[in-house]
């Protein structure tokens, strides 16, 4: 009998990586460009503000256009500053193209993109990523074992969640508005006037921080995704078992980004990374069944997408089992 902690096999996924992962060189060319620099608390840009910015000088990963800006965001901005390794995995994420194309897919399948038109609308979503082991026998062990011994681990960055924002969320967020608002202009400029423009809030460290990353959502992608909707095979299922009734939806499309995440075995993708306390710490808020909302976003992940089903079924079957001995 094999054990609930097994894996299910991701043969397909290492066998199909090579064919669609873009290279090493090529995320680096691409990430040198891919996000303008700006102020951490106004948003505003280099380009914007006619002067240089200047980095944060413990973690070097966020920028500033002056002392006030800093002053103002260092509450939120204390509990992660040494997370400075995080958004450049963020712009690592977004300079891999078969990625942001799935990324772009989330975008028009939660907005219903295909049926109606919305180029002046500003579409905003927050996208929860986070850090976990790479290898899945680690993880199982932290969520269902003792915890391991080693102080050094690898970990990977993986989606979490997709969550577009509300109309009354957007009434909160004005530079992100402004930030839509540069982005559709600079589209329409180019000749994309009819393309819709969205914003995603890519959210780490519980959410404490973020970037705001404008995307294009180019006619073309939408005009394939509707082809392979009408043709009813959604090409991502040989990544997730070989079934060609894997349903194209923003849940599917994490899985898959995840999946091939996982398959890249020797970081040619650059998302691979050093595990921290905190990341164990929130699978180990997920085995405590903790109500913070890392572990919630976590546990619905393990809920849902098929590597985890077995570890799962476990931890379902030891809150089950605490419960009866708490009513006893």
């Amino acid at each position: 009998m094999s054990s609930p902690n097994a894996p299910p096999p991701i043969q397909f996924a290492q066998e199909c990586f090579s064919m669609l992962a873009p290279s090493s060189k090529d995320i680096r060319n691409i990430r040198s460009n891919v996000l303008q620099a700006a102020c951490s608390t106004c948003l505003m840009s280099e380009k914007d503000l006619g002067q240089q910015l200047r980095k944060c000088g413990k973690c070097h990963a966020v920028w500033y256009c002056s002392k006030e800006c800093q002053t103002q965001s260092w509450p939120d901005h204390k509990p992660t500053c040494r997370e400075g390794g995080i958004p450049k995995l963020i712009r690592t994420l977004i300079s891999n193209e078969v990625l942001q194309d799935i990324l772009h897919m989330c975008f028009i399948l939660d907005f219903s993109l295909l049926h109606r038109s919305t180029f002046d609308e500003p579409l905003v979503a927050r996208v929860d990523v986070a850090i976990e082991p790479s290898d899945i026998h680690d993880f199982a062990e932290i969520l269902l074992g003792k915890g391991l011994e080693q102080k050094k681990l690898q970990g990977m960055l993986q989606v979490n969640r997709f969550q577009p924002a509300t109309a009354a969320q957007l009434e909160n967020l004005p530079q992100h508005r402004e930030i839509w608002r540069q982005a559709r202009d600079r589209l329409d400029s180019k000749g994309f006037r009819t393309d819709p423009v969205a914003l995603m809030d890519i959210a780490f460290a519980c959410g404490l921080n973020g970037i705001a990353v404008p995307v294009h959502i180019h006619s073309l992608t939408m005009e394939v995704l509707k082809n392979q909707i009408l043709m009813g095979f959604n090409p991502m299922s040989v990544l997730m078992g070989g079934a060609a009734t894997v349903p194209f939806t923003v849940e599917t499309c994490i899985e898959f980004m995840n999946t091939h995440i996982r398959a890249d075995k020797e970081n040619q993708l650059l998302l691979r990374t050093e595990i921290r306390t905190s990341d164990i710490q929130v699978i180990r808020d997920v085995a405590a069944n903790s109500n913070n909302v890392a572990a919630m976003v976590l546990n619905n992940k393990l809920a849902r997408e098929k590597i985890y089903q077995g570890m799962y079924e476990e931890l379902l079957k030891r809150r089950k089992a605490d419960c009866e001995q708490v009513g006893q």
